[in-house]
């Protein structure tokens, strides 16, 4: 629980690399559902406990990958850690933010598209959002009814 954010994004890309042909639209959603524990991790972040669910999928002419950030113990994560978290996983380019209500607590749900080289491009539905700016990071921000989570 207390590695460094560096060592767990590698470790957790790597496996999300792995799982690409098992995620939709390669599998079906519930293939995809079955491997959410292998996806997530119960992670401490600057002295938050947060789970980290990250995941890549292959649309053929394009990747997608999206990471979650959620409060372990809590129903709110600091904005400033959530802008840490998703660009040290998608990086600082075309990155697109939808937050929504689970349980209680709100999910900050990152993704980027990347073109088959694994380059970050705009996502067909980036110019839908709001376009906004945190300490110098740029990202779209998505109504959930603008979001299909499958």
């Amino acid at each position: 629980m207390y590695d460094s954010l560096d060592l767990i994004v590698e470790h957790m890309r790597n496996i999300g690399d792995q799982l690409v042909p098992y995620n939709f639209p390669q599998a079906g959603p519930h293939l995809e559902d079955d491997l959410n524990r292998i996806k997530s991790r119960d992670v401490c972040v600057d002295g938050y406990n947060v789970i980290l669910h990250y995941s890549k999928s292959d649309y053929d002419n394009h990747f997608l990958e999206t990471l979650q950030v959620i409060g372990k113990n809590t129903s709110f994560v600091p904005f400033n850690l959530v802008a840490k978290i998703g660009k040290k996983f998608l990086g600082g380019h075309h990155l697109s933010l939808v937050e929504i209500y689970k349980d209680g607590r709100k999910i900050y749900c990152w993704s980027v598209t990347l073109n088959r080289r694994g380059c970050p491009v705009p996502s067909v539905y980036e110019q839908d959002g709001e376009r906004c700016s945190y300490e110098g990071l740029e990202y779209s921000y998505m109504d959930p009814s603008q979001v299909n989570f499958y």
